[in-house]
């Protein structure tokens, strides 16, 4: 191979389709975990020419722009809240494509503070939505979760709602307006919102307090997220929910996996907590698609055709964390390794108390 060919850069293996890249994208909560993520595929991989981090977090954001990651001139840093109407127009003039993260996603949290989840991950999609139309975007994909599958807690409810609005206005969108769809998806390894990053810190005191051993949760990687999200971008066809099929396991494995040598404090279940989630409905089987890494839920309203391609499940399906094959220590031990995170190979001891965080 010639040293002109050894200097030419390889093509981007999950670019962009021509009606996104036409314009700018915005990535909202584009500070946080699955924010970053998404910004370092748009820029280093899929080549994007202009991404904006949309976010109203100002340290977050001065976080972002002192990585060398991040020093890119395709990145526009903005400080803004999608409770804010006007700043969520501003910020979208001149985009063609919205990747929406930005969410009050803690559930403790908006248990305690339901009126302000409301206000930002209803209220907030509504102001999306509005603000796509107005500045004529292309296309809106939002990121759900598994917590909005007949949920039992505020974030959720309110993540359900989304969904709601998102598949409504994707329908009212008519042949010229924008296309929405949605990612819905169990917890990303490592993110702030998930329990992992609890447990490495409390890894340092040699006692980790795990809710209760024999809860489950569907899992998803960094690289798995991303294919999910250029699935979503090169196939979605508007108020469809995209479901990729994830992994799922015990706490008390991912604790073992984590911290094998510490004692394990079981807690109990936190307000607002499942012992296992759902990332499809039974009342959706009937809608869904199955393909061979995911599901595709069709938007339930006549005016749209549904699609023919993949196959259909059956009336009973459901997919949840505690049926079919969890991942043992091992498995856990290198989905996490493949993730940039390590243990050791010690058992953990169990001490059942009744504390509650």
């Amino acid at each position: 191979m010639s040293a002109a060919a050894d200097s030419t850069p390889a093509a981007p293996r999950r670019g962009l389709p021509p009606l996104a890249g036409d314009g700018a994208i915005l990535v909202t909560g584009g500070t946080g975990t699955t924010g970053r993520l998404l910004l370092s595929w748009l820029l280093d991989e899929a080549q994007a020419t202009r991404v904006i981090a949309f976010s109203r977090d100002e340290q977050k954001h001065y976080d972002l722009l002192q990585d060398p990651n991040f020093q890119q001139p395709a990145l526009y840093s903005m400080v803004g809240d999608i409770r804010d109407p006007r700043r969520l127009r501003e910020a979208m003039e001149g985009v063609s494509l919205v990747l929406h993260t930005a969410a009050m996603k803690h559930v403790p949290i908006a248990e305690a503070h339901p009126s302000e989840a409301i206000r930002t991950n209803v209220e907030g999609t509504e102001n999306i939505i509005r603000a796509a139309r107005d500045a004529g975007v292309a296309r809106v994909i939002a990121h759900s979760t598994d917590k909005a599958v007949e949920p039992g807690c505020v974030y959720g409810a309110t993540k359900l709602a989304m969904e709601k609005l998102l598949v409504a206005a994707d329908f009212d969108s008519g042949a010229d307006g924008p296309r929405f769809d949605i990612l819905r998806h169990g917890n990303l390894i490592g993110s702030r919102g998930s329990v992992i990053p609890m447990f490495l810190e409390q890894k340092k005191s040699g006692r980790l307090k795990v809710t209760d051993p024999e809860m489950t949760r569907f899992w998803i990687g960094h690289d798995s997220l991303i294919s999910a999200v250029h699935q979503v971008l090169i196939d979605g066809r508007g108020g469809e929910i995209f479901v990729p099929k994830s992994p799922s396991a015990r706490l008390g494995t991912l604790a073992r996996a984590i911290a094998p040598e510490a004692v394990i404090e079981v807690i109990g279940v936190r307000p607002g907590e499942k012992m296992h989630e759902s990332l499809t409905s039974r009342e959706e089987s009937n809608r869904i698609r199955q393909f061979e890494s995911h599901l595709v839920i069709t938007p339930p309203s006549t005016g749209h055709q549904r699609r023919q391609d993949g196959s259909p499940v059956g009336p009973e399906f459901r997919l949840q964390s505690h049926h079919g094959p969890l991942l043992d220590l091992p498995a856990m031990k290198a989905l996490l390794k493949s993730e940039n995170l390590t243990s050791g190979h010690q058992t953990a001891r169990f001490d059942i108390q009744s504390t509650n965080l």
